[in-house]
């Protein structure tokens, strides 16, 4: 007769097991997932000019961004990039590559930036794919990538915490056409721009704003709303 006390720890035995086989399934997930966006990330660092006690003055702020396609296009945040004076953007292989600005849209705090490639004699670059952001679901798994108060190709995790979260406007962050993803990823000051990826190792949304002294909240513009701006912003440059 079979000991009852050996089929309980059998159990327990195939039980853990199971855990730490999903756990492992679950960290190869997001290591490929992180290893096919990280090449296309980008620390942004515009001068800006500003007004000062009067004076003229130029500022260097920090941001992030994410490349979207072979020519160089980089995809970021208006807030980060609007009156930028000359962008400086470091690649994931620490290169750094003058950008210029292409087209801004303050009313979803979207932009979109050209490298100069000519400057590294690159003939293409690596990018990331974008996802489906109509597609998630609230408890998914997604990462944020970027520069957290400068400390570029910083990664965090989280969840999705609701699809369908609505700002007043707030001081400068006025994007009243979007529906943001909320996510528990840690998003601070220079993760703006940054992109937020699922398992698959696709964009789904350009991290953007988090609520000062709340824990865990932090925001995304979905990235099919980036999709069409960028869409727009290309279009009328090609007409000029």
């Amino acid at each position: 007769m079979i000991n009852k006390f050996c089929i309980f720890n059998f159990s327990i035995f195939i039980l853990l097991s199971g855990n730490l086989i999903a756990q492992k399934n679950l960290q190869s997930e997001m290591l490929t997932a992180k290893n096919k966006v990280l090449p296309a990330l980008v620390h942004i660092e515009p001068i800006k000019e500003v007004f000062s006690s009067g004076k003229r003055v130029k500022v260097q702020v920090t941001g992030s961004g994410v490349i979207f396609s072979p020519e160089g296009y980089v995809l970021t945040n208006n807030h980060v990039a609007e009156k930028a004076h000359n962008v400086k953007c470091t690649l994931a292989n620490r290169d750094e590559v003058p950008a210029e600005v292409v087209g801004l849209d303050a009313l979803t705090d979207l932009a979109v930036l050209k490298l100069d490639l000519s400057k590294k004699d690159y003939k293409t670059v690596d990018f990331a794919e974008f996802g489906d952001s109509d597609k998630l679901e609230v408890g998914e798994i997604v990462m944020a990538l970027g520069s957290p108060l400068g400390l570029s190709r910083s990664l965090s995790m989280g969840v999705i915490s609701s699809l369908d979260r609505y700002f007043e406007d707030q001081g400068e962050m006025v994007s009243p056409f979007n529906l943001w993803i909320q996510t528990d990823a840690a998003i601070n000051p220079g993760n703006s721009g940054g992109p937020l990826i699922n398992l698959q190792g696709e964009i789904i949304g350009v991290n953007a704003r988090a609520i000062i002294f709340g824990e865990n909240l932090g925001f995304a513009i979905p990235i099919n709303t980036a999709k069409l701006v960028i869409e727009r912003i290309l279009i009328e440059t090609s007409r000029n």
